[in-house]
C-alpha cells in the first residue's frame, strides 16, 4: 500500500487557512469580550438605575407613612411614650429594606432665637454657655455665635468674630440666621470636637420652632439650666415623673416634687408639653443601593405641612 503524498500546494493551502482562522480569533476575541462587557456594563447600569427609582419611591414613601402618623396622634401633648417617638423596628418591602425615625425639634434649643431684632436673649445666651461648658467646650464660642446671627460688624466679647475674621477664612460673616446646621462648621470655635464628638449639634435646632422647650421630650442637658433657678435635681425630677407619667398639660408641671409657684410662673413662658415641629428621616436600602429622604413637617391643627424636603442623590 503506498501512501498518498500531499502537494506542497496543498499543504500551504491548509496552512494559510489555519493562520486565517487563528487571526479572525485574535481579532474577534477581544471584540466578543467588549461587547459581553459592554453588554453587562449597560444590563448593570440599568439594574442599578431600577433600583435608583425603586428605592427613592419607598424612602417617600416612608415620609408619607410618619406623616400619617403625626396626624393621628393626640396634639395636645407628646411625649416619648406616642408611637411616632418610638424607634420604628426596620421594615422589609420588597428585595430590600426601610427605617423611618422621627424626632421632634422642639426638645431641643432653637439657636436662630438667640438674636431677635439685632437683641440679644440673654437668658438664651446664658442657657447655650452653660450646656456648652457642661459639655466640656468654651462657653466663649457663643459670643461668634452671636456675631454670626446679628447684623452689625461689632465683635461680641472675647470670642467673638466678624467679617474681617471670616474674610481671611474665605467666606464672609452670615449677618442672619442660619439655614442648616452644618453652617455651625462655619462658626468661629464651633469645630467637630465640640458639635460632633462632645455632642453639642444633638440639642440644637435651627427649625422653626417656637423656642419654648417641651418639658416632656427634652434630654436633661436641655433642662438644665433652662432657667438660672431651675437646678439639676429638679430637673432629674422633672425627667423621673414624666417617665411615670408624662406631662398632658403645662400645669401638671408644678405636681413635681421641689417646684414652687413661683418657680413655675418664671418658667412657663419657656416650657410646652407638646411639639410642633418633627424631622423625618426615611431610608431604603437594596443591594448596595441606598436613598434617604429627609423632611421637616410641622403640624398645624388636625393637619401636617411640609417645611422643607431633601432628597439623596
Amino acid at each position: 500500500m503506498s501512501l498518498k503524498r500531499q502537494s506542497p500546494r496543498h499543504c500551504n493551502e491548509e496552512g494559510f487557512i489555519l493562520v486565517l482562522v487563528l487571526i479572525i480569533i485574535s481579532v474577534l476575541f477581544p471584540i466578543v469580550l467588549a461587547f459581553n462587557s459592554s453588554s453587562m456594563i449597560s444590563f448593570l447600569q440599568a439594574s442599578n438605575f431600577r433600583d435608583s427609582i425603586y428605592a427613592l419611591e419607598l424612602a417617600r414613601s416612608g415620609i408619607e407613612g410618619a406623616i400619617a402618623l403625626i396626624e393621628q396622634d393626640d396634639a395636645s401633648y407628646d411625649s416619648e411614650d406616642d408611637k411616632w417617638a418610638i424607634l420604628l423596628p426596620m421594615i422589609s418591602v420588597g428585595e430590600g429594606v426601610l427605617n423611618v425615625r422621627i424626632e421632634d425639634e422642639d426638645r431641643k434649643i432653637n439657636v436662630n432665637q438667640l438674636v431677635k431684632n439685632n437683641t440679644v436673649d440673654r437668658r438664651m445666651e446664658r442657657h447655650l454657655r452653660r450646656l456648652i461648658e457642661r459639655l466640656g467646650g468654651n462657653p466663649d464660642v457663643v459670643d461668634a455665635l452671636i456675631d454670626w446671627i446679628d447684623a452689625d460688624n461689632e465683635p461680641t466679647g472675647t470670642g467673638g468674630a466678624e467679617e474681617s475674621f471670616y474674610r481671611e477664612m474665605g467666606y464672609s460673616c452670615k449677618n442672619g440666621p442660619l439655614e442648616v446646621m452644618d453652617e455651625l462648621f462655619l462658626i468661629k470655635g464651633f469645630d467637630k470636637e465640640l458639635l460632633v464628638e462632645k455632642g453639642l449639634k444633638d440639642y440644637l435646632t435651627i427649625e422653626p420652632t417656637d423656642g419654648r422647650i417641651n418639658v416632656n421630650t427634652a434630654p436633661l442637658e436641655v433642662l438644665l439650666d433652662l432657667h438660672e433657678e431651675l437646678r439639676e435635681g429638679l430637673c432629674e425630677e422633672i425627667v423621673r415623673k414624666r417617665d411615670e407619667v408624662p406631662f398632658k398639660k403645662l400645669t401638671d408641671v408644678k405636681e413635681v416634687i421641689g417646684f414652687s409657684e413661683s418657680l413655675y410662673a418664671k418658667i412657663a413662658p419657656f416650657i410646652k408639653v407638646n411639639s410642633t415641629i418633627f424631622k423625618i428621616e426615611s431610608s431604603y436600602s437594596i443591594g448596595r443601593m441606598r436613598k434617604t429622604v429627609t423632611a421637616v413637617v410641622k403640624r398645624e391643627g388636625d393637619g401636617v405641612r411640609i417645611v422643607s424636603w431633601r432628597e439623596s442623590l
